[in-house]
């Protein structure tokens, strides 16, 4: 796979759409945290709010000392105010020293009763003990640390949301390309081979729409080829049995007159046998376009055997026959037989056979007044037949089902072969390739 291709593969895709995904969760943590902080310095992280709450949880501590008469012989129920849930740093002093301090559990972390941002953040006040003794205590609050943990979660939660919307949006838009193909398979399954499936992207998904579409249309161009087939079968079968019904009759009719002895003297009799003779022909010439039809038309015709056959002695031999033919016929032949060196694989039979369509179309369709050019070379490791000639001023008068020119192709692929032809300014010119062993 390319560079190219694996850089639009889905799974690189996919893991480029993470990695967006969590880039953009990471911006979005980011962003809404720094906004979270930036609230919270300005409500419960400002001093105000923080001198504040000091000073209610100090009001507060008072009453509590007040309620449980609380003195210096039992200063530890304080343990149980400082842990009622509010997030409180206490120390208590008398005479300059400390009586009093906070569980270690619910001191700050890194708060000391030296600590200089300790020294500027307490609320000092006098607490007066239920034996009347005042002493000084020092309170930090710090509660506002569960706000800062819960802006955590919940940018975390948010960057998980983005993050998961993120990847839903690639996924979605792949997905609602796969429904859309299930919708046009449907449509295909249906029966319209004429639907066009739609090809989105270069990604796998694209290559299965496209392959998808390609074997609609091979299904398509069979079942055109298909149908074609039908309609010469029926235009075959329907032909046949006129045109063969025709000779066939007469045929019957001039073989029961000599049977019978309905005949005259034996001139009409000669008649009569060559009558039969030219009827024969014609139902043998049937017979040979109903198997040039089937060669054709056929995938399951038994394919015959090839044998090794000198090249050069066979092209030359047949076609210096048709040439003798065409030149009796009234035709120009110019022949130009060069040297074929190695021998081919062929079915002899089945080769004449072409050759034979070929030399009909000559004498069907070629100008008598214009020469006729046979050409044979050898071109590498390929023995070529050239056939050149004028078109004749009345071939559109008479009527081609292009079976024999057809039947030579299917004839010469089945060697290994090749068939071109073409026409231009009235020449009309038939080039066969075959390879050499």
């Amino acid at each position: 796979m390319s560079k190219e291709n694996r850089r639009r593969s889905l799974s690189v895709q996919l893991l480029l759409a993470v990695m967006l995904s969590l880039l953009a969760a990471a911006v979005a943590f980011c962003i809404f945290f720094a906004l979270s902080n930036l609230i919270l310095d300005k409500t419960v992280y400002g001093q105000a709010f923080t001198d504040r709450m000091e000073k209610r949880q100090l009001k507060q501590l008072q009453e509590y000392v007040n309620d449980e008469r609380i003195d210096e012989t039992n200063l530890h129920l304080l343990n149980v105010w400082c842990s009622r849930g509010d997030k409180v740093y206490l120390l208590l002093f008398h005479d300059g020293a400390a009586i009093y301090e906070s569980t270690p559990s619910r001191t700050p972390q890194g708060i000391t009763e030296d600590d200089s941002f300790f020294e500027d953040s307490a609320q000092e006040a006098i607490l007066t003990l239920s034996d009347g003794t005042t002493v000084t205590a020092r309170l930090y609050y710090y509660a506002g640390d569960a706000y800062y943990y819960w802006s955590i979660v919940i940018s975390a939660l948010i960057a998980f949301v983005v993050f998961f919307f993120s990847i839903i949006f690639f996924v979605r838009k792949k997905l609602r390309y796969i429904q859309r193909l299930k919708r046009e398979l449907d449509i295909l399954a249906g029966g319209d081979l004429n639907y066009r499936v739609t090809v989105l992207g270069e990604d796998e998904l694209s290559e299965l729409a496209s392959g998808i579409d390609q074997m609609r249309r091979s299904i398509r161009e069979h079942q055109e080829a298909e149908e074609a087939m039908r309609s010469a079968n029926s235009q075959l079968v329907t032909a046949m049995s006129h045109d063969l019904r025709t000779p066939l009759t007469a045929l019957l009719g001039y073989l029961e007159l000599m049977e019978r002895g309905k005949y005259k003297d034996e001139e009409q009799l000669r008649h009569f046998i060559g009558r039969s003779h030219e009827k024969a022909l014609r139902i043998k010439e049937m017979a040979d376009k109903l198997f040039e039809y089937f060669l054709v038309y056929s995938s399951e015709w038994e394919k015959p055997e090839l044998e090794a056959v000198g090249a050069d002695e066979l092209i030359r031999n047949i076609w210096s026959e048709y040439a003798f033919s065409l030149e009796s016929k009234g035709f120009t032949v110019h022949t130009d037989f060069g040297v074929l060196e190695g021998s081919l694989m062929v079915n002899i039979d089945l080769l004449r056979r072409a050759f034979d369509n070929l030399y009909s179309n000559l004498l069907k369709y070629a100008d008598p007044a214009q020469p006729v050019d046979i050409v044979s070379k050898q071109d590498g490791g390929r023995a070529v037949l050239e056939l050149k000639n004028h078109v004749s001023p009345q071939r559109d008068a008479k009527e081609s089902t292009n079976i024999g020119l057809n039947t030579c192709r299917r004839i010469l692929e089945y060697h290994g072969g090749a068939y071109a032809c073409a026409e231009a300014d009235g020449v009309y010119t038939v080039c066969l390739s075959l390879p050499l062993a």
